[in-house]
């Protein structure tokens, strides 16, 4: 019984200590990106996050991401289906075609990270990226889409960061 006592104190201690370094490594991923703060915050979206292993922690951001840019998406053809001015729905357009890039790479990524191609990955993580900062740079000012742009722009800088200490 002592035993089985003592085993059941170290688990929950490793445990712990797994924990910590789980959510130690996704604060180091995140001080590496243009926002840390926006990368902790994206990544806690998913409870997972804090205690998933590294590849396990890319794939939950990946699908975070692609989540986020799949409902963008849908709420960028909805500006383009209501807007009448021709030139706003031209923008709009764009911003929505940028975002099927995005989501074509995002849809491919996680056959990258299951294969373990991580320079393959980084480069689909570059390429969401670009989707989500043309959408932006579409609008002369800040788009409607910023905050989802930031977001899905923040995942994808994450995930490249992983892809690159997982090459390693």
């Amino acid at each position: 019984m002592a035993t089985f006592f003592s085993l059941c104190i170290v688990f929950l201690i490793s445990g712990n200590l797994f924990l910590q370094t789980n959510a130690a490594a996704m604060d180091d991923i995140c001080r590496q990106t243009k926002n840390p703060s926006l990368c902790v915050a994206a990544m806690n979206t998913d409870p997972r996050s804090r205690t998933a292993a590294l590849p396990q922690l890319a794939q939950i951001t990946i699908d975070t991401a692609e989540y986020t840019a799949g409902q963008t998406k849908i709420r960028i053809h909805g500006f383009v289906m209501s807007e009448k001015n021709p030139g706003n729905r031209n923008l709009y357009s764009q911003c929505e075609g940028f975002y099927v890039d995005a989501l074509a790479a995002l849809d491919i990524a996680p056959e990258d990270l299951q294969q373990r191609r991580y320079v393959d990955l980084k480069m689909k993580m570059g390429l969401a990226r670009r989707g989500v900062d043309r959408c932006e740079a579409a609008f002369m000012q800040a788009s409607p889409f910023r905050k989802e742009n930031d977001f899905v722009g923040i995942l994808a800088d994450a995930v490249a960061i992983m892809a690159t200490i997982l090459s390693r």
